[in-house]
Formats: structure tokens, C-alpha cells, sequence
């Protein structure tokens, strides 16, 4: 076996030229130099379409953002985004069913900017740029569950992984660095013995001939005067610098083999829990909600009267919240003593019960906000919590669905999330502001309620709430307009750039300047 040849004292390129002196019986002519030592070009080579997106999509978004108010461009960047990753995906499995997911995605941000549908979009985009790495394989539930490891993973890669890409890029180039000192450090020397002369020379005379000449010293001001300011720069760089991080993680997904699937685990009795325990807890739980029951009914249908110093709007305020949490925590008690029910009749139609009273709990919680919203009106608290205590009832309606046929955990978590996501999902293309004002100023205009109207509130609803107000004064007189809230009853249309612009805002202007040219008429 010939042992490597090492000729010390020569360049390294001559060294590897000598590869063919190391054969045995000399070279020949079809014999070939061996391969490129670790670290070769071709890293680079499969490395740079993912830096020439990541560069191009770093101006995209500079041209599409910087300057402006995020609108139409959230859209177009995150499908270049995305195309950016098809084109560089090896495997592009599922791709009209991750085309769909991100146009879905992206709709409620063409309706309008909020950071509802902001959430829709980077989830849209995540779940997109893992569907075309689902092996294809996978059946239906797998592909589910492996979608969502993904999308798991993805979110947590984002924050940190372009921090440290940047890191191992760093520490590569400094052992490169490192590797080449001693070869490069003889030709540095070299040209410096051989142009710091010239070169100092050249910059001495310019200078004494440019003081004597001013008419040469004029010419050059001129062409190097540039407008230039130092913070503008760095706090554009530091915004490239902050894409490029966030772009980063999304480029470089991990492939379909390094992701893990994601199992949903049956939930067990809790170890302090037993069946007797079980039975006696949902025997008198059951109790005090009939007592609550038979209080609220006789209360808000049966006339019953408060005590004295207690507002109906008082009682209702004060029990809504409560009651809520308490159907909440009754959920939770009802999934730890399922197990219990499984193998315990009795036991299974007491927690049936239970779950029963818990959504008529939920529903007289949503009664007494109701009575609430009737005399104090309406704002975003109230409304989140009307949505809340319904997707709680039909939660716990489930609960008692999934006791009652024997489905499994899995079963459950997956249509609850269904639920809120369908119910988050409708809710981003609903102008809650302009409900609140329109609601808001019918009661400003019925002279039977005696409540004064919260003008500095409905000034902080926006400018979508600004046809609402527009339409609810030009219907019906509003006594007692404060001076300064003229702007926001009747405020004139906004001009966004076509980057800024989204469907709420233009529909909005679109009224106001027709508005505004129908009264100039």
C-alpha cells in the first residue's frame, strides 16, 4: 500500500498537482486527480439559490414596506414567500392543496390588517410550506398529524434559527479564515511592499493638487455630494437585517424525514381522582347548579326582586363572567372523570347531567350579558365574551357528546379546534367597530335611554367604524355631538397607497367620498 506523498515547502497548489507521483508505476493517462476536499465549492453551489431568494425577497420587501402602512403588500410578500420555497423544494407533493391553504390564508388580510388575520397568514404560509413536504405516502389522518408537527416546528425554528444560521456562517468563516492564514499571509505582505509606495504617493499628490486647483476641488465636491443620512441607513439595514432573520427560517424547512409526527395522547384519570370521589363530587356539584338554576330563573323570567341597592345591569355584570368560568372549569372536571364513566352507568348519567346544567349555566351567563349590553351597549369586551360563551356551550355540548358514544380524546380535540379556528377564521371578515357604532348611536338617538354616549370610545374605533357613524347620524338626529368629535362622525375619505390598501378600507372610502360629493352637490 503506497504511503501518501508530502513535499513540504512547496505551494499547495503544486502539492496537488503532484497527486499522480504518489501512484504506483507513475501516472497514466486516463487516471484522474481526486476529488475536492470537504467544504468544496458545491456546498456553495446548492447554497446559493437559497441566498439569491433570500437577497431578492429582502428587497421585496423593502420596496413593499418601508415607507408605508402594511395593506395588499403583506399579501404579495408572503406568496413570494412561498414561491420562493416551491421552486426550492425537493419534493412538492399536495400543491393545489397548499396553493389553497395560503389563498385562504391570505384572504382575511385583503378584507383588513388586524392582528386576527395577521395570525391567519403566517399560520396560512407555515402550513403551506409544509404541505409540500408531506411525503405522499402518508394517508389522510397521518398527513393531519404530521402537518401539524411540522407547522410546530416551523413556528419554533422562526425566532431563533436565522440567529443562529448566522452564528455556524460566522464561525465557518473565521476557521476558513483560520485555515488560509499562513498561505495568504505571505501575498498580503507581498503586495503591500509592492503598492503601499505608489498608492500613498498617488493619494499626497491629489491632495496638494487639489488644494491648488480649485476649480479640480469644486468638480469633485459636486460629484461626491450625496444626500446621505446615517440613521435613516442603519434603521433600513437593521429592517433587512430583521426580514432576512425571519425569512431565513422558512427557506431552509426541514425535509419530510426530519420532522416528527405528532400524536395526540388519550387523556387519563388523574392519579387523586377515584370513581367514589367521582360520583359524591358530580352528586353535589349537581345540586348547587340546580340551587343557581332555580335563583337565575326565578330571577330573570319569575319577577323574583334583588336585593335592595342592585341594579338588574349590576346582577347581570356580575354574574356573566363567573358563570362562564365556572362552565369552564366544569368542562375540565367533565374530561378527567370520563374514564370513571366508561365502566359506571350511574355514574356516566350524573356527568351527563352535569354537562347538561353547565350549558344552561352558559346560555343564562350569555342572558345576563345580554340584559347588560341592553342598557350600557356594546364594546369589543362584551362581544368577545358573547362569542366565547357560545363556542363554550357548543364545546360542552360535545363533551357530553363524545361521553355519551365512547370517542376518544383525539376525537375531541380535533373538532374543538375545528370550532375555534372556523369561528376565529369568520370572525376576522366581521367590522366589529362598525357594529359597536352603529349600535352605539341608536341609543345616542332614543330619548328613553338615559345613558350618555362614550364619544371618546367611539372615536378610538377607527376608521372603519367611520361609515357606521356617517350612515347612523345621516338616519336619525344625534342630540349633543361634542365639537371635537365632528371629525369622527363625518370624516373625510383617506388616499393609501396601493401597497396599504385592503377591501374594509376601500369600501369605507368609497362611501365617504361618494358622501362627500353628494352633499357638495
Amino acid at each position: 500500500m503506497p504511503k501518501e506523498l508530502i513535499i513540504r515547502g512547496l505551494p499547495r497548489s503544486l502539492a496537488h498537482d503532484g497527486w499522480w507521483l504518489a501512484s504506483e508505476g507513475g501516472a497514466s493517462l486516463d487516471q484522474t486527480p481526486p476529488s475536492t476536499p470537504p467544504g468544496n465549492i458545491m456546498d456553495h453551489i446548492r447554497r446559493f439559490p437559497r441566498f439569491a431568494a433570500l437577497i431578492l425577497l429582502v428587497l421585496l420587501g423593502d420596496y413593499l414596506f418601508w415607507g408605508y402602512w402594511p395593506g395588499l403588500s403583506l399579501a404579495l410578500f408572503t406568496w413570494g414567500i412561498f414561491v420562493a420555497v416551491r421552486f426550492g423544494s425537493p419534493a412538492r407533493s399536495r400543491l393545489l392543496v397548499s396553493e389553497g391553504v395560503l389563498l385562504l390564508a391570505t384572504l382575511p388580510v385583503l378584507e383588513h390588517v388586524q392582528l386576527l388575520s395577521l395570525v391567519f397568514l403566517v399560520t396560512g404560509l407555515l402550513g403551506s410550506v409544509a404541505l409540500l413536504r408531506v411525503p405522499p405516502e402518508l394517508k389522510a389522518r397521518e398527513s393531519l398529524l404530521w402537518l401539524a408537527s411540522a407547522v410546530f416546528g416551523l413556528i419554533k425554528r422562526v425566532p431563533t434559527a436565522g440567529v443562529l444560521a448566522c452564528v455556524t456562517q460566522i464561525r465557518d468563516w473565521r476557521t476558513r479564515a483560520a485555515s488560509h492564514s499562513s498561505s495568504s499571509g505571505t501575498s498580503v505582505r507581498t503586495f503591500l511592499r509592492n503598492w503601499a509606495f505608489p498608492l500613498g504617493g498617488v493619494m499626497i499628490l491629489s491632495a496638494l493638487l487639489i488644494s491648488a486647483n480649485p476649480v479640480l476641488e469644486h468638480m469633485l465636491v459636486r460629484m461626491l455630494r450625496v444626500d446621505f443620512d446615517l440613521l435613516v441607513f442603519v434603521r433600513r439595514a437593521m429592517f433587512w437585517i430583521g426580514l432576512a432573520l425571519l425569512i431565513w427560517p422558512v427557506l431552509t424547512a426541514p425535509a419530510p424525514d426530519e420532522a416528527i409526527a405528532l400524536t395526540l395522547p388519550e387523556l387519563g384519570a388523574p392519579r387523586f381522582l377515584n370513581a367514589g370521589s367521582v360520583f359524591r363530587a358530580l352528586v353535589l356539584f349537581n345540586l348547587m347548579l340546580a340551587l343557581q338554576s332555580v335563583l337565575d330563573f326565578s330571577i330573570l323570567f319569575g319577577g323574583a326582586s334583588l336585593p335592595d341597592g342592585m341594579s338588574y345591569a349590576t346582577y347581570a355584570h356580575r354574574g356573566a363572567y363567573p358563570l362562564l368560568a365556572t362552565a369552564l372549569l366544569a368542562g375540565g372536571f367533565a374530561l378527567a372523570a370520563r374514564p370513571f364513566s366508561e365502566r359506571n352507568p350511574a355514574l356516566k348519567s350524573m356527568l351527563l347531567l352535569w354537562l347538561a346544567q353547565n350549558v344552561l349555566l352558559t346560555l343564562s351567563a350569555a342572558f345576563r350579558l345580554d340584559l347588560y349590553i341592553d342598557f350600557y351597549g356594546l364594546t369589543y369586551l362584551r362581544v368577545h365574551a358573547v362569542i366565547w360563551m357560545g363556542l363554550v356551550a357548543i364545546g360542552l355540548a360535545m363533551v357530553a357528546w363524545q361521553v355519551q358514544r365512547g370517542r376518544s380524546s383525539a376525537w375531541l380535540m380535533l373538532r374543538v379546534a375545528a370550532l375555534g379556528a372556523g369561528t376565529l377564521y369568520a370572525c376576522a371578515f366581521i367590522n366589529f367597530a362598525a357594529l359597536i357604532a352603529t349600535d352605539t348611536l341608536s341609543r345616542a338617538a332614543d330619548s328613553d335611554i338615559n345613558i350618555p354616549t362614550d364619544w371618546l370610545y367611539l372615536c378610538s374605533l377607527g376608521h372603519t367604524a367611520a361609515k357606521a357613524m356617517s350612515t347612523q347620524v345621516a338616519l336619525q338626529p344625534i342630540p349633543h355631538i361634542p365639537d371635537w368629535a365632528h371629525s369622527c362622525v363625518h370624516p373625510d375619505p383617506t388616499d393609501p397607497n396601493w401597497r396599504e390598501w385592503d377591501f374594509r378600507t376601500a369600501r369605507v372610502n368609497g362611501y365617504l367620498a361618494a358622501n362627500t360629493q353628494s352633499e357638495a352637490q
